[in-house]
C-alpha cells in the first residue's frame, strides 16, 4: 500500500529554491562591496534621523512593504496596458513605477543592513534582483522615447518578471525568516496581577530585569512610580535587559534600538514597533504586573 510521504521544511518547493541561493559564497562579497559603498553616506551627519525615516519609525511598522506596492503595481498596470494598446498610459505608469523604485530601494537597504548571515545573502540577492528588474524597466522607458514599442513591452515584461522573483525573495525574507516583524506581536499576560519583586527593589532611576509569566521585562521608577515594558527587542529580538539606559531611555545591545522605559515608545531605530507595555500596581511592598487588558 502506498503511503504518501509527510511533508517536511526541507522537502518543500521554497526550500529546494532558496536553500541552494542563501549558500552562495559571492553573495557575501556583493553584501560587503555594498555596505562599502554607502558608508560615507551613513557616516553623514544626519544619517541616523534619514535611516530612522526609511526603516518607518513614524510610520509605526516598516516603511518598505509600503513603497514596495507602488513599482510593482504601477508595473504591471503599464504592461497590462500595452496589451490593449495604450501605450502612452503605459509609459507613464512605467515611469511613475520606476520613480517609485528608487524609494523602495532606499527603504529596503535601510532594512537589509542589520541582516547577518543568510538573512543578508538572500537580502543582497533581493535587491540586486531588483536593480536589475529597474534597469530593464529603464531601458523599456528608452525604447519607448524612440518609438520601439516592440522592444519596450518586451523589456517591460522582463523587467516585471526579474521584480517578480525578487519579490519573492522579499517575502521569504519578511514571511518566512520574520526580518522586521514584530517579534513582540504574540506576548501577552498574566491576565491577572501578578507579585513581581519588592517595591524597595526597585530605587529611582534604576532598571530591574524581572520574569513573570514567562516573559522577560524590565522595572524602571521615575518619579516615585514604577513603569514595565517587554525586554525582548521587538525589531530582533535582542535582550534589552544587557542595553545600556541614559536618560530614562534604553539601547538594545544588538543593532542601538532605543526604547522609552517609561511607555516601551521607539526613540530611534531601527526598530518601528514600540516595546509592549505592562500595567503595574504596588500592593504590600510588592510591585505587580500584569498583562495590558483589551
Amino acid at each position: 500500500m502506498e503511503t504518501s510521504q509527510p511533508w517536511t521544511m526541507e522537502s518543500s518547493w521554497n526550500a529546494r529554491v532558496v536553500g541552494p541561493l542563501e549558500e552562495q559564497a559571492w553573495l557575501d562579497q556583493a553584501a560587503d562591496y555594498v555596505l562599502e559603498l554607502a558608508k560615507p553616506l551613513l557616516e553623514l551627519p544626519q544619517a541616523d534621523k534619514v535611516m530612522d525615516f526609511l526603516h518607518g519609525r513614524w510610520l509605526g511598522h516598516a516603511l518598505h512593504p509600503v513603497l514596495t506596492d507602488l513599482p510593482i503595481g504601477m508595473w504591471s498596470s503599464s504592461l497590462l496596458l500595452d496589451l490593449v494598446g495604450a501605450h502612452k498610459s503605459a509609459g507613464v505608469l512605467s515611469a511613475m513605477g520606476s520613480a517609485g523604485a528608487v524609494g523602495a530601494a532606499a527603504s529596503g537597504f535601510a532594512d537589509w543592513s542589520d541582516t547577518v548571515g543568510r538573512d543578508r545573502r538572500l537580502g543582497i540577492l533581493h535587491g540586486l534582483l531588483n536593480v536589475g528588474g529597474l534597469a530593464l524597466q529603464v531601458l523599456s522607458l528608452g525604447a519607448r522615447l524612440r518609438r520601439r514599442k516592440g522592444s519596450a513591452v518586451m523589456l517591460s515584461a522582463a523587467g516585471l518578471t526579474v521584480s517578480s522573483a525578487a519579490a519573492y525573495l522579499g517575502g521569504e525574507l519578511v514571511f518566512g525568516r520574520g526580518v522586521m516583524v514584530n517579534r513582540d506581536a504574540w506576548v501577552s499576560g498574566p491576565e491577572d496581577w501578578t507579585p513581581v519583586m519588592a517595591e524597595a527593589e526597585v530605587a529611582e532611576g534604576a532598571v530591574k530585569p524581572a520574569e513573570v509569566g514567562g516573559r522577560n521585562i524590565l522595572l524602571y521608577r521615575e518619579k516615585g512610580r514604577v513603569h514595565a515594558i517587554e525586554a525582548t527587542c521587538s525589531h530582533f529580538g535582542g535582550p534589552l535587559q544587557e542595553g545600556e539606559v541614559k536618560d530614562g531611555v534604553v539601547t538594545c545591545p544588538w543593532h542601538g534600538s532605543q526604547f522609552r522605559l517609561t511607555d516601551g515608545a521607539v526613540c530611534h531605530g531601527p526598530a518601528t514597533f514600540p516595546q509592549p507595555r505592562l500595567e503595574t500596581r504596588v500592593r504590600q511592598g510588592q510591585v505587580e504586573v500584569r498583562g495590558r487588558q483589551g
